[in-house]
């Protein structure tokens, strides 16, 4: 899916799905590098013996060959939620480029992401509630981008809105160049 793909949403509406899914992604992949660990810390505590086979004579040390390098993986989870959210921003950023384009589409553009940024409240708040729970808390401590932008969710909102329109501003006021006007003509 790509900008194109999105943009059939609408400006408005390619911001409010990507700053719904940045809320939503750090649970997402947190819940899968929970599930990689505790599938992990399972095999580790049992073990048994495997009779004639020439690769392994124990369950772990099978599972030391085959199925814990790919659970050892779950790191990529951390780099991709960080990836992902930065790609989320950077699209709109872009987008608020893009609005600069029309001066009515910039200023509906500034007005929604003002509304956003108050209505980001409630998902810091939400993302509040559930960190206090100790298995969610758990889940999330290797996620510290994702963390430190829900818990700071309203300036994080704020600060990307503020640079969006501001972008929008000067995709409105920037020269024009390489288009012949009637005024350079001698």
């Amino acid at each position: 899916m790509d900008l194109n793909d999105m943009l059939k949403y609408g400006n408005i509406g390619v911001v409010l799905i990507s700053l719904c899914l940045i809320a939503v992604s750090g649970l997402f992949f947190g819940f899968i590098y929970w599930g990689m660990e505790t599938i992990q810390t399972g095999f580790e505590g049992t073990d048994c013996t495997i009779e004639n086979n020439t690769f392994a004579s124990t369950c772990q040390e099978l599972w030391e060959k085959s199925l814990y390098p790919f659970l050892e993986m779950r790191s990529i989870f951390v780099w991709l939620s960080f990836f992902f959210i930065f790609t989320l921003v950077v699209a709109m950023l872009l987008l608020g480029y893009q609005a600069g384009f029309k001066p009515v589409t910039l200023g509906l553009l500034a007005g929604f992401e003002l509304f956003l940024t108050y209505l980001s409240i409630y998902p810091a708040n939400i993302y509040r509630i559930f960190v206090s729970n100790s298995v969610i808390r758990g889940m999330l401590t290797d996620f510290t981008v994702y963390n430190k932008i829900m818990m700071n969710f309203p300036w994080f909102v704020f600060i990307i809105s503020l640079f969006s329109v501001a972008l929008g501003i000067v995709n409105w006021q920037r020269t024009r160049v390489n288009n012949p006007t009637g005024e350079l003509d001698y």
